[in-house]
């Protein structure tokens, strides 16, 4: 296994060598690395992409949504390691939740690839703009899920599939829940006023 002592050797082998960066992350719980990655891909595209935009980064508004989205970015990672490590554990898996942390952290770093693409972008033709923007947000998050996938295969020993299966899950449990709520619901109109 692979010791990591500096962050830019971790972020190149998580960019170079996905699978083992992760799996030597997850077992060496780098959770200083991780939250700084999360902190610089969190708030560095955010920050370019809103004061490019509005050009209002002084704003008390601007530093609101700055907070709010940290936090609220923050929780959602915390909660999504503590999920996904419990649903891996139910396929099988063997790991810890505070390696998976470590190991999702940097599966963040494809947004600070929103900085260049937005240059980018901005230098092509008007009519162009809009397509270019798809194009890169669907690679980002396609290269994002690939990342988590990775994390998952590190951090619990998973096969491609039951990785992406843990992935799958917490969505379709979601959508199973809204269709039954939704049947209730019509079912709820239907029978109304209820008829003794």
């Amino acid at each position: 296994m692979k010791s990591y002592g500096s962050f830019l050797e971790t972020v190149y082998d998580v960019l170079f060598e996905p699978r083992q960066a992760m799996q030597a992350i997850a077992e060496q719980r780098l959770t200083g690395q991780a939250l700084a990655m999360f902190a610089i891909s969190m708030l560095v595209p955010v920050w370019t992409v809103y004061t490019g935009v509005t050009g209002m980064a002084d704003s008390p508004a601007t530093v609101a949504m700055f907070g709010v989205h940290l936090f609220a970015s923050l929780v959602f990672w915390v909660l999504s390691a503590a999920v996904l490590s419990f649903i891996a554990e139910l396929y099988g898996g063997q790991g810890t939740v505070l390696g998976l942390f470590a190991a999702l952290g940097f599966s963040h770093l494809p947004r600070i690839a929103i900085i260049p693409a937005w240059v980018f972008v901005a230098i092509m033709p008007p009519v162009t703009r809009p397509v270019l923007m798809g194009i890169i947000g669907l690679a980002v998050v396609t290269w994002t899920l690939a990342l988590n996938v990775a994390a998952l295969r590190g951090a619990y020993g998973l096969s491609g599939a039951k990785a992406v299966l843990v992935l799958l899950t917490p969505i379709l449990a979601v959508a199973i829940l809204i269709t039954v709520c939704v049947m209730f619901a019509g079912a709820a109109i239907v029978y109304w006023p209820f008829k003794a």
